[in-house]
């Protein structure tokens, strides 16, 4: 396949709302030396309208505007299940008390009086954006992790639709326990998330077996692949290691990456995975043959604060928070993550998705236990 590259992940971008046009140039000045991108609207429609076509990632709002005031702005954006999250810092010269009162009851999450220290300002507009990030990331936690827990237990599920007779009680029985440790390994990730998310180094890396690791990912997700009628073909040297931290590996990135892949996937077609060692690095490569993805989506797919949930082609649905966690991971093995994909809209005759992983290689000094 001639597939694209993903594009890189983009800086905060900020919306300035405001009547007065000296006063966006003063504060889209101030933005511009911290490196935020930022948009000036200079009404409420106007910056409604903006956000439809782009979601930022803090607003700064005015309120004493013509026609619609920055209370109206705020109290529809709230309203909204797609704008409810993004914060709204008020910067008015409006100071009685039940102005600002009333700032934080519509939902804003700052209220700064005019005239302001641009210091103080921007110190603000980074802390807020920190909570953001730390709120955003907490819930792709639970969501990926309510994922990651359903494949966990997915071999009950087909176990109990295979019972007819008391012989499949064995079959059963092994099955929970496979299940119920996979579960317990997931509960172990959310201490090891938590840990990445507070900026410690907690995970143990060791050499792991690739081959393994991606035999017992196939054996969780075995019921996905049959519904679907998907052909799993895997070209991968029985003592290939990569140096990562086995419970994440197998049920985050590897579990995620083939989820999505059979989600997109067409039925009666394959997934192909194959990898190899180059130096010091292994790169392992999966594909499929599905709808693709778009350039915009193909951009996004990391940014845990971007809409990348799509309905996959027998009408499965998802979080989209899935990838974030994958290269979060990823980059805490070392590793690089890349996809490279084209739509079957644009060519009906070659298209899918691949996701190519650069790991560090296991070393001999440091084996899988």
């Amino acid at each position: 396949m001639n597939l694209n590259k993903s594009a890189l992940e983009q800086k905060p971008f900020i919306l300035i709302v405001d009547d007065v046009p000296k006063n966006l140039q003063v504060l889209g000045s101030i933005l511009s030396s911290e490196g935020y991108h930022f948009t000036p609207a200079t009404n409420g429609k106007q910056a409604l309208k903006i956000i439809e076509k782009r979601h930022p990632d803090l607003i700064l709002l005015d309120i004493m505007m013509p026609e619609m005031d920055g209370y109206e702005v705020c109290k529809i954006l709230k309203n909204a299940p797609r704008t409810k999250d993004i914060p709204i810092v008020f910067l008015t010269a409006k100071t009685e008390t039940e102005d600002i009162v009333k700032g934080f009851d519509l939902g804003g999450v700052d209220y700064i009086t005019k005239p302001f220290n641009s210091a103080e300002l921007l110190m603000r507009i980074r802390t807020h954006l920190e909570i953001l990030k730390v709120n955003n990331e907490r819930k792709e936690l639970l969501h990926v992790l309510c994922h990651d827990l359903t494949n966990a237990f997915s071999p009950i599920v087909a176990a109990l639709n295979l019972i007819e007779d008391y012989e499949m009680f064995e079959r059963l029985k092994q099955d929970m326990h496979t299940a119920a440790d996979n579960g317990l390994k997931i509960i172990d990730l959310v201490r090891k998330i938590r840990a990445l998310e507070d900026g410690k180094r907690i995970l143990l890396l060791k050499s792991v077996n690739l081959k393994k690791a991606i035999d017992e990912s196939v054996v969780m997700l075995e019921q996905k692949f049959t519904e679907k009628r998907i052909e799993f073909f895997s070209d991968i040297d029985e003592g290939l290691t990569v140096h990562a931290e086995r419970t994440s590996l197998i049920n985050s990135v590897i579990n995620n990456i083939f989820t999505n892949a059979v989600k997109f996937s067409f039925p009666d077609s394959k997934i192909t995975l194959r990898a190899k060692q180059v130096g010091d690095k292994v790169t392992i490569s999966i594909w499929d043959i599905g709808i693709g993805m778009s350039q915009g989506l193909q951009r996004d797919i990391f940014d845990m604060k971007k809409a990348t949930s799509r309905i996959g082609t027998s009408g499965e649905v998802g979080t989209g928070f899935g990838m974030p966690l994958v290269k979060k991971f990823v980059n805490a093995y070392g590793g690089t993550i890349e996809i490279f994909s084209k739509e079957e809209r644009d060519d009906p005759h070659d298209h899918g998705t691949e996701i190519k992983l650069t790991l560090n290689a296991g070393t001999a000094e440091n084996n899988e236990v």
